[in-house]
């Protein structure tokens, strides 16, 4: 539908889909549900990733990489899982363990200024989301995970910089190379992400594709 089409993601809460709408309040609005970033047709181990994703990606990507995700994402919730934490559903302790370990697999081999602040807290935010997993904690361990997908991010903007700016190229070149640098860890996690969404899910796969490379 055009309307569709035309939504815009955009960072943090909003009083009315008038006023802007982020990833989970598109779900809602998509859902038919009433307007919140806390739609109940979601996993909230997803909830919470997602909503650290959109408010941490940079606003001209935010739009292309997430809204996609919004049809998968409904109906993720299963029966008897209250989302405030105390009861998680076995497929979302499944999903937040799912993200850990992709984190934990992944985001150190991703580059980062050596002893950089980015560095520290991603590893601080691993630390997190490991602890809060083995704690039954899925939501607090889904959240901690999206964290560190941000730092491992910035930190890869960072590392690429500061390799660019030692080279003969321009200022502008050097800012597209970070750019592409920390786009790439954000693809990674985002795939991560919808895959972490399709468990239990598997016919909704090939409705859902793998987000591809954006260049530019």
């Amino acid at each position: 539908m055009s309307e569709w089409s035309a939504i815009e993601l955009k960072a943090g809460q909003h009083a009315s889909p008038a006023d802007g709408l982020c990833l989970m309040e598109a779900v809602a609005l998509f859902a038919g549900e009433r307007h919140g970033d806390w739609p109940y047709c979601v996993c909230p181990a997803l909830i919470e990733f997602g909503r650290v994703l959109n408010d941490a990606l940079p606003d001209r990507r935010r739009t292309a990489m997430l809204l996609p995700l919004v049809p998968v994402l409904v109906g993720t919730r299963e029966p008897g899982c209250t989302g405030d934490g105390l009861n998680p559903s076995p497929l979302g302790r499944q999903r937040a363990a799912a993200l850990v370990a992709w984190c934990v697999n992944t985001l150190p081999n991703k580059p980062a200024v050596p002893d950089g602040e980015e560095g520290q807290r991603r590893a601080a935010s691993l630390e997190e989301a490991q602890d809060a997993l083995r704690f039954g904690q899925a939501q607090h361990a889904a959240r901690a995970a999206a964290a560190a997908v941000a730092w491992a991010a910035k930190g890869a903007w960072h590392r690429s910089l500061g390799e660019a700016l030692i080279r003969p190229v321009s200022p502008r070149q050097a800012a597209e190379e970070a750019s592409h640098a920390a786009l790439a860890v954000w693809q990674e996690a985002i795939n991560a992400y919808r895959d972490a969404a399709l468990l239990g899910r598997p016919a909704m796969a090939p409705l859902i594709p793998a987000v591809e490379r954006i260049d530019g």
